[in-house]
């Protein structure tokens, strides 16, 4: 389908099929707003095709952009010629969009992406924590349950959510409090359990159940979640949260909904607590035996204070982290305790606080006690006399720090996953700006031969250095899943060492960086994968140059030992601060990034390193004095004795794949992008092959029977069959079933891979085409 009313979109092929290639969406308008150009992300994410927007005003096909905030942007972007970035909610989409505008030749050029998912997030958050706002000033357990229910049904646009216990019998549902939007009925108070849907026995087990849509003879909700609420391993309770037509339950609004059905739970605990410990200092000897049981086996702190602040009642657990006994404790106040000054004189003030206003008060603290140094939350609450003043301070005490640390790092695991996805469309879209001013290079000077192969020249480097950054993502990727496996042949180290410094030396030379190698003179020999080890030493060259400034020196060092081979890479760069050595090998890790070291990358290429020689056998571990002190990065690996042959094995493994030409090939090229198979078409053309085009599966069918082609190139996500059906029937066809089919794909996982053998594909390729190995491919076919 074609992307570009231009005439020159034959020649824009390869820019072309980059931005169609691109994760963001991408688009062009000429100066009377029409749309000039769309990539294929763009009809993705806006639901319209090409064709139906090239040569049609922006303000006519989306007309909810006009007075809105993307029509303010564009429009201040054109007149005034400055770049400009934005989010903005699109109500027509029900959508918000991360907008990225730029002033082209001719108009505008505009990058976006759906950041929809993230912006709910980010309500969610808000939504929880404002719960947790509400929470606190309730003192009773049904306000606190019809107050979580509105707050968790707002959040998600539910239809209705509540709180309702099982009965005796295990069959019977009682709605305690339900929250409902407007328009929608209440339940009856009183339901079969088995009318809630068929997931009971999931729920009586303890797991959450979230259905996107129900069979609608099984609920009265078209989507549901439910919560069950256990104790002592039984179903007691459910939260229900219901929506009136399905929907997708993201992973976000189920982790909200459980977090809430645990803040609520925890909550109406404490205010029961609460309410126990006033019974406790009013109530007679009975009522005080029954709740000092229960006190006193409680995992909360629970004491009193009287009036001159001193504590009349602990419990075991307080006594525990006091490390004292109850002589040692009742009569004292907080400073005769032992804690700190500025925590009694806390506590001093928040008593005489609960006394004055007679209202409660809560607060959260670190303690260092029996159970080393932990974080605290508490509440303190008014115990009324007869005459209704206040005549004792009652108080529960939680150990929150294990709910704190996980906060924590999910708050950390969330702003380094933010920051990565930040930096990788930073390191995506840096290519983009050569690209984009080379294309215009092209369409504007198509005459000139030297303009047109600089600026060929361009997108050719630029595309293989996005190459190298999607190939370090699936790499990565393979690791941590354990899907990669490496091929052990006796290797020297010196050869892997070489080829490594080849893969980097265009880089450390233009830094003018003096690169010294030292290698033990006899050879040492590890058992390995002679690519993946070549792999550990270009991510160690590639991060010390990096981090190293221009001018500086790079060592490369190995040397062995009867049982170890140790390869060091050390250079006199930036260094690392003790902090950053610690987790320096975990993903998406950097240091941080200066001026002159704007080349990026994406923080694997250690962490990639480290999967690599730990499969390897091996290990690999950083030293730094600190910052401005360089670094060191070491590599221990097994040693191997050669055995008799296994230099020539090595020889074997090492020896590059040479092919004999001999005469043309017939080839049919299958794609749907038409600019993507009229480009390879060319391309294989210009190397002596004769080659057929087509882009439905099934005219594919018919012209292969009637040119009987050697290789059929097919790209796998075809309009009608995709490329695996296509290949099973060619494999079916006479005239195909002896043919090399390769498989062209940007779904590059190895399920996918697998996916293309088992319908009968020779070789597949992942997207962008690496046309040196494809030649290769070709060259051994003819031979």
């Amino acid at each position: 389908m074609p992307h570009n009313s231009d005439p020159h979109a034959v020649e824009l092929g390869d820019a072309q099929t980059i931005l169609d290639s691109i994760t963001d969406a991408f688009f062009t308008l000429n100066r009377n707003w029409e749309f000039a150009y769309v990539n294929r992300r763009t009809e993705q994410v806006l639901g319209h095709a090409a064709s139906d927007l090239i040569g049609r005003s922006i303000w006519e096909v989306f007309p909810g952009t006009v007075g809105s905030e993307f029509e303010r942007v564009y429009r201040a972007a054109a007149n005034t010629r400055t770049a400009a970035s934005f989010h903005a909610y699109y109500p027509d989409h029900d959508r918000w969009y991360d907008v990225n505008v730029y002033p082209a030749e001719g108009g505008l050029s505009i990058y976006f992406r759906d950041i929809s998912e993230r912006m709910k997030e980010e309500t969610l958050r808000q939504a929880l924590s404002s719960l947790s706002d509400v929470l606190r000033n309730l003192t009773t357990p049904e306000d606190i349950a019809i107050s979580a229910a509105e707050a968790l049904g707002r959040a998600v646009g539910a239809s209705r959510v509540g709180y309702a216990t099982i009965g005796a019998n295990a069959e019977t549902l009682h709605v305690v409090r339900e929250w409902q939007a407007d328009g929608i009925a209440p339940q009856a108070e009183q339901l079969s359990l088995r009318d809630v849907g068929m997931y009971i026995d999931d729920l009586k087990q303890g797991k959450l159940v979230a259905v996107d849509e129900v069979p609608a003879q099984a609920s009265t909700a078209a989507a549901l979640v439910h919560v069950p609420l256990l104790e002592r391993g039984r179903l007691v309770a459910i939260l229900y949260v219901n929506h009136a037509t399905a929907r997708r339950w993201t992973p976000a609004e189920l982790a909200f909904i459980r977090e809430v059905a645990d803040r609520t739970r925890i909550a109406s605990e404490r205010q029961r607590h609460v309410g126990a410990l006033a019974e406790l200092a009013a109530g007679s000897d009975r009522r005080r035996r029954l709740y000092e049981t229960f006190l006193e086996n409680s995992p909360d702190l629970a004491y009193v204070f009287d009036l001159d602040h001193r504590f009349t009642y602990a419990n075991k657990v307080l006594l525990q982290m006091w490390q004292r006994t109850w002589e040692e404790s009742i009569g004292k106040n907080c400073l005769e305790l032992g804690y700190e000054p500025w925590h009694a004189e806390l506590h001093d003030r928040e008593i005489e606080l609960v006394v004055a206003s007679k209202q409660s008060v809560r607060g959260e603290v670190p303690f260092d006690g029996g159970f080393g140094r932990r974080i605290y939350e508490y509440i303190f609450v008014p115990v009324f006399g007869p005459d209704g003043e206040v005549e004792a301070i009652a108080g529960t005490t939680r150990d929150v720090t294990d709910r704190k640390q996980a906060e924590q790092a999910l708050e950390q695991a969330s702003q380094r996953k933010d920051e990565f996805l930040a930096m990788l469309a930073h390191e995506l879209r840096n290519p983009l700006a050569p690209i984009s001013a080379a294309a215009e290079m092209l369409d504007q000077f198509a005459s000139d031969e030297q303009i047109r192969k600089r600026s060929a020249g361009i997108i050719l480097r630029q595309v293989k250095h996005m190459t190298a950054l999607v190939d370090d993502l699936v790499d990565v990727s393979r690791v941590t899943q354990g899907l990669v496996d490496i091929e052990r042949v006796p290797l020297d180290l010196a050869p892997v060492v070489d080829s490594a410094i080849e893969q980097v030396r265009a880089f450390i030379e233009s830094r003018q960086q003096q690169l010294r190698v030292r290698v033990a003179p006899a050879p040492v020999f590890v058992l390995g994968d002679h690519k993946r080890l070549v792999q550990i030493v270009t991510n160690l060259l590639g991060n010390a140059t990096k981090y190293t400034p221009a001018g500086g020196a790079i060592d490369i060092h190995v040397t062995a030992t009867p049982d170890t081979i140790t390869l060091s890479v050390e250079d006199n760069g930036i260094g690392m601060a003790t902090e950053l050595q610690s987790r320096v090998f975990e993903l998406f890790t950097q240091a941080k990034r200066t001026s002159d070291r704007s080349q990026g990358g994406l923080g694997i290429g250690l962490a990639l390193a480290k999967s690599l020689t730990e499969m390897h056998g091996g290990d690999i571990s950083c030293f730094s004095n600190g910052e401005g002190t360089g670094s060191r990065f070491t590599v221990t690996l097994p040693k191997h004795i050669p055995l008799n042959g296994d230099s020539s094995a090595q020889a074997r493994a090492l020896e590059p794949w040479q092919l004999p030409a001999d005469g043309p090939l017939r080839i049919l090229v299958v794609d749907d992008n038409e600019d993507a198979a009229s480009t390879l078409a060319q391309y294989l053309e210009a190397y002596g092959h004769q080659t057929f085009v087509e882009h439905l599966p099934g005219s594919a069918l018919l012209r292969a029977q009637l040119e009987k082609p050697d290789v059929c190139i097919l790209d796998i996500g075809l309009p009608e069959m995709d490329g695996n059906e296509l290949a099973r029937r060619l494999r079916s066809q006479p005239e195909t079933k002896h043919a090399l089919l390769v498989a062209l794909t940007g779904y590059a996982q190895e399920k996918d891979k697998l996916a293309t053998q088992a319908a009968g594909f020779d070789q597949f390729f992942s997207k962008p085409l690496d046309t040196g190995k494809l030649l290769a491919l070709l060259r051994h076919r003819r031979s």
